[in-house]
């Protein structure tokens, strides 16, 4: 009998996926580990670290009333007024002038790549952020600086009755914003897991050796009486009945005769 052959209509039941995944959760875990290793050490051997000093800008505008109607329109107008100043200081102007104030140590795209502006709260306030990513704490909070120096100066000469305001000033960031090491290690464990996850199953799955199990009574309508673990060659011996062996011997020797 060919031990190779699978029986016929052979389904793969919930138990059988558990005790799959049972069997091969040790390469996963190692899969996983070895990932997650891998990252981190990339992470903090090959990985520039960078770091991140904020400052915080408030739009004010000249509209004054003594109401809460004139309150509003002064909200609504300086709110309004973000995505435009945001826009006003993304500019090559804006970062020429940025550039000449910290004395050409760095080039207009240079600092374009550098600073970063978005609007608070999906632009229901009036204020706005610049973010400053650089290479050195004092590098990113000096640039800070000079980009809270600036930028009122640009938006009082770019547009009437309205001016920029410091909200908050620049820190001098205290622990790198990127590389995430944590973050990047556990994606990579992750990642590692279910590669190795997708290995076992479908190495299972390409896998054309008999699969016994308790249920079984017949492979290829033939009885099996017992089946005893082969341990050194790690195979599973089969008792077929004598009787049922015989007889199919012999009807396969008459058709051939």
């Amino acid at each position: 009998m060919d031990n190779t052959e699978k029986k016929e209509g052979y389904e793969i039941s919930l138990k059988d996926i558990f005790q799959i995944f049972k069997q091969g959760l040790w390469i996963m875990i190692v899969t996983a580990l070895v990932f997650g290793v891998v990252a981190f050490g990339y992470s903090k051997l090959f990985i520039a670290k960078t770091y991140t000093a904020s400052v915080k800008l408030y739009v004010e505008t000249s509209v004054k009333g003594d109401n809460s109607y004139s309150d509003l329109s002064a909200h609504n107008l300086a709110t309004s007024l973000v995505g435009t100043y945001i826009a006003m200081l993304e500019t090559n102007n804006f970062n020429d002038k940025l550039s000449q104030n910290l004395d050409g140590k760095y080039t207009a795209n240079q600092l374009n790549n550098m600073v970063e502006f978005y609007s608070d709260a999906d632009n229901e306030t009036e204020v706005f952020t610049a973010k400053v990513t650089a290479k050195t704490p004092t590098e990113a909070k000096l640039i800070a600086d000079s980009v809270a120096d600036v930028a009122p100066g640009i938006i009082s000469s770019l547009k009437d009755n309205t001016e920029l305001r410091i909200v908050d000033n620049a820190t001098i960031p205290t622990y790198p914003s990127s590389p995430n090491v944590t973050r990047n290690t556990i994606i990579a464990a992750i990642i590692g897991f279910l590669l190795a996850l997708v290995y076992v199953f479908v190495r299972e799955a390409l896998d054309n050796k008999v699969k016994y199990n308790p249920d079984m009574t017949e492979i290829n309508s033939i009885p099996i009486l017992s089946a005893i673990p082969d341990f050194a060659g790690q195979k599973i011996i089969l008792n077929i009945n004598p009787e049922t062996e015989k007889s199919e011997t012999e009807e396969s020797e008459a058709k051939n005769g």
